[in-house]
């Protein structure tokens, strides 16, 4: 049916004597990508096999990164361990940014879903708890932030994680 539609279109701009080449163009472009669009559209199709991350970029203030890192690696990275929170991170000595970590979204794209899901509320819970009280939290956190210049997040997938890992 698709390719019977683009045929008459292709035929009816190609036989149109009132239509320069570079529009006769651009309309034929425009039939054959349309009809390419309805037959994929036609097959959803879902991913199979993905892990999916959200990706958080951080850029320090000058002179600041090895006291953030500190607190990464003494703090948030055991709060991370013990709530069983995979979190993947990279330190960047070239580049825009200072500081990348993947956050493994368990349930996927839809963990973003809450402004506080259950793997948070555990991850700040041992923050306190590693801290000695939520007051110390607070300011460890703050004492962190305070540390960025800037930051940006995206939303990556992995495909089958577990065999990249090594974990299969």
């Amino acid at each position: 049916m698709n390719n019977h539609i683009s045929t008459i279109i292709y035929n009816s701009l190609l036989n149109s004597k009132n239509i320069n080449i570079m529009r006769k163009t651009t309309l034929i472009l425009i039939a054959f990508v349309s009809c390419i669009g309805i037959s994929y559209a036609q097959s959803p199709e879902k991913f199979e096999d993905y892990d999916w991350f959200m990706t958080k970029y951080i850029k320090y203030k000058v002179g600041k990164a090895d006291q953030a890192r500190e607190l990464i690696y003494s703090l948030f990275k055991k709060a991370d361990e013990h709530t069983g929170q995979l979190v993947l991170t990279f330190e960047s000595d070239m580049g825009e940014w200072d500081h990348i970590a993947f956050f493994h979204l368990e349930n996927g794209p839809g963990d973003l879903n809450w402004k506080k899901s259950e793997m948070d509320a555990a991850w700040w819970k041992q923050v306190c708890n590693l801290s000695g009280s939520e007051e110390n939290a607070k300011k460890a956190l703050d004492e962190y932030n305070s540390y960025i210049i800037k930051q940006e997040f995206s939303l990556v997938r992995m495909r089958n994680m577990k065999k990249q890992l090594n974990q299969e």
